[in-house]
């Protein structure tokens, strides 16, 4: 099993030195390579022989420079085979660099990199594993993060419990299951947005070249930087709630861009608080965590989750404004959030396939007590 586990690092002036110098070598062989068109490592010879300052900088990290280059080329290449549109690779500045299998040595609270120098890292929690490779990489609000990708020999075993939930993702609040119970949505980027404005204000204000102007950049950035810590920290905890609770977890694959760029008038004013959201992450934080546990996560096609009653099976069309599922065929009325997610662990549990087969005759064969909907308090959920 593989790891990936992130840590603050704080480099002495003179090693921080060293690090945007490596950074500025990392960058010339990225752009010289997509200027050229040379995509293979064979070329660093020659070029480390026309410009001699390249070896201050370690031999695989210049490597993993042009294999992320390979590696964002056939996917340009994979998306344009699936009919997107695309454009090309740009020049631009590195901020990372990737050393692999080599060239770093971990002592204690001490990380040693070959032609960098030592630095002091926080283990805020013990590596799991063999470490197989770090990532080192400065943020735009001037603080330094090392990634280290471990491996672990053991395997998640399979769950064998039946323990359901469906997830339904919403506009009105972040998300709804069938148990009843909601998530609100933390509206982050809303509860920053006065200081964000701010400071944009300000940054805007500020003279072009001063350091005035740098220092304000630094603050813009740490406010987007915190707007994402919060996003983060609520994502992870959601997940966790539901990965530790249940054993098959259903969720909509929903595609996002087309909800953003609807032209439709009443999701244009929420393309925000949709983005903000940011479902997708929520979604491959809820598989990932699951892989890791043997738990299942099933992706199901959200069409018509909303306008079919989970009882009869009745289709009727909603409007955003309509909140509460009321079917005229059977009378099943409950909220309309509950039903989509009832809809959404109906066609998940079909052919499921564990020990107790009687899933979906337990939730469809009775006509279910409708659920109280229960807000969640965001501090309450687990933390990791």
């Amino acid at each position: 099993m593989r790891h990936v586990t992130r840590y603050r690092i704080y480099p002495s002036q003179k090693v921080e030195g060293r690090l945007f110098t490596g950074f500025a070598r990392c960058t010339f062989v990225r752009n010289w390579c997509l200027e050229n068109r040379v995509y293979v490592d064979s070329c660093l010879p020659d070029l480390k022989a026309e410009y001699p300052e390249l070896k201050e900088v370690q031999s695989h990290v210049l490597q993993k420079v042009i294999h992320r280059i390979v590696a964002s080329l056939r996917a340009l290449r994979a998306m344009k085979a699936k009919g997107r549109k695309v454009g090309k690779l740009r020049k631009k500045w590195v901020h990372s660099m990737e050393y692999d299998s080599t060239g770093f040595r971990l002592t204690g609270n001490r990380l040693r990199l070959s032609k960098i120098g030592e630095l002091r890292i926080e283990l805020s929690r013990p590596v799991p594993g063999r470490i197989k490779q770090i990532v080192i990489k400065h943020t735009p609000a001037h603080k330094w993060f090392v990634a280290i990708i471990s491996e672990t020999p053991d395997t998640p075993v399979p769950t064998t419990g039946t323990r359901t939930v469906g997830i339904d993702l919403n506009l009105e609040n972040f998300s709804t299951d069938t148990d009843g119970r909601v998530f609100p949505h933390p509206h982050n980027v809303r509860k920053a947005a006065q200081r964000l404005r701010r400071a944009q204000r300000k940054l805007s204000r500020a003279v072009e070249g001063s350091r005035n102007r740098r220092k304000q950049r630094v603050r813009v950035a740490r406010i987007h930087e915190q707007v994402e810590n919060r996003r983060n920290d609520f994502l992870h905890k959601w997940s966790r709630y539901y990965v530790d609770r249940y054993d098959l977890i259903a969720l909509e694959h929903l595609t996002i861009r087309p909800m953003v760029e609807s032209l439709d008038a009443k999701l244009r004013g929420r393309s925000q608080s949709i983005l903000d959201a940011a479902w997708y992450k929520a979604r491959e934080f809820i598989r990932y965590k699951a892989a890791n546990a043997g738990k299942y996560v099933h992706l199901i096609e959200p069409a018509y989750t909303t306008q079919d009653c989970f009882l009869c099976g009745h289709r009727e069309k909603k409007d955003l404004w309509q909140r509460t599922h009321a079917c005229p065929i059977c009378g099943y009325t409950v909220p309309r959030d509950l039903n989509a997610a009832q809809n959404i662990l109906k066609r998940a549990s079909v052919g499921w396939g564990t020990p107790e087969s009687t899933l979906v005759e337990i939730r469809t064969a009775t006509p279910p007590i409708p659920a109280v909907q229960v807000p969640v308090d965001e501090t309450r959920i687990s933390r990791l």
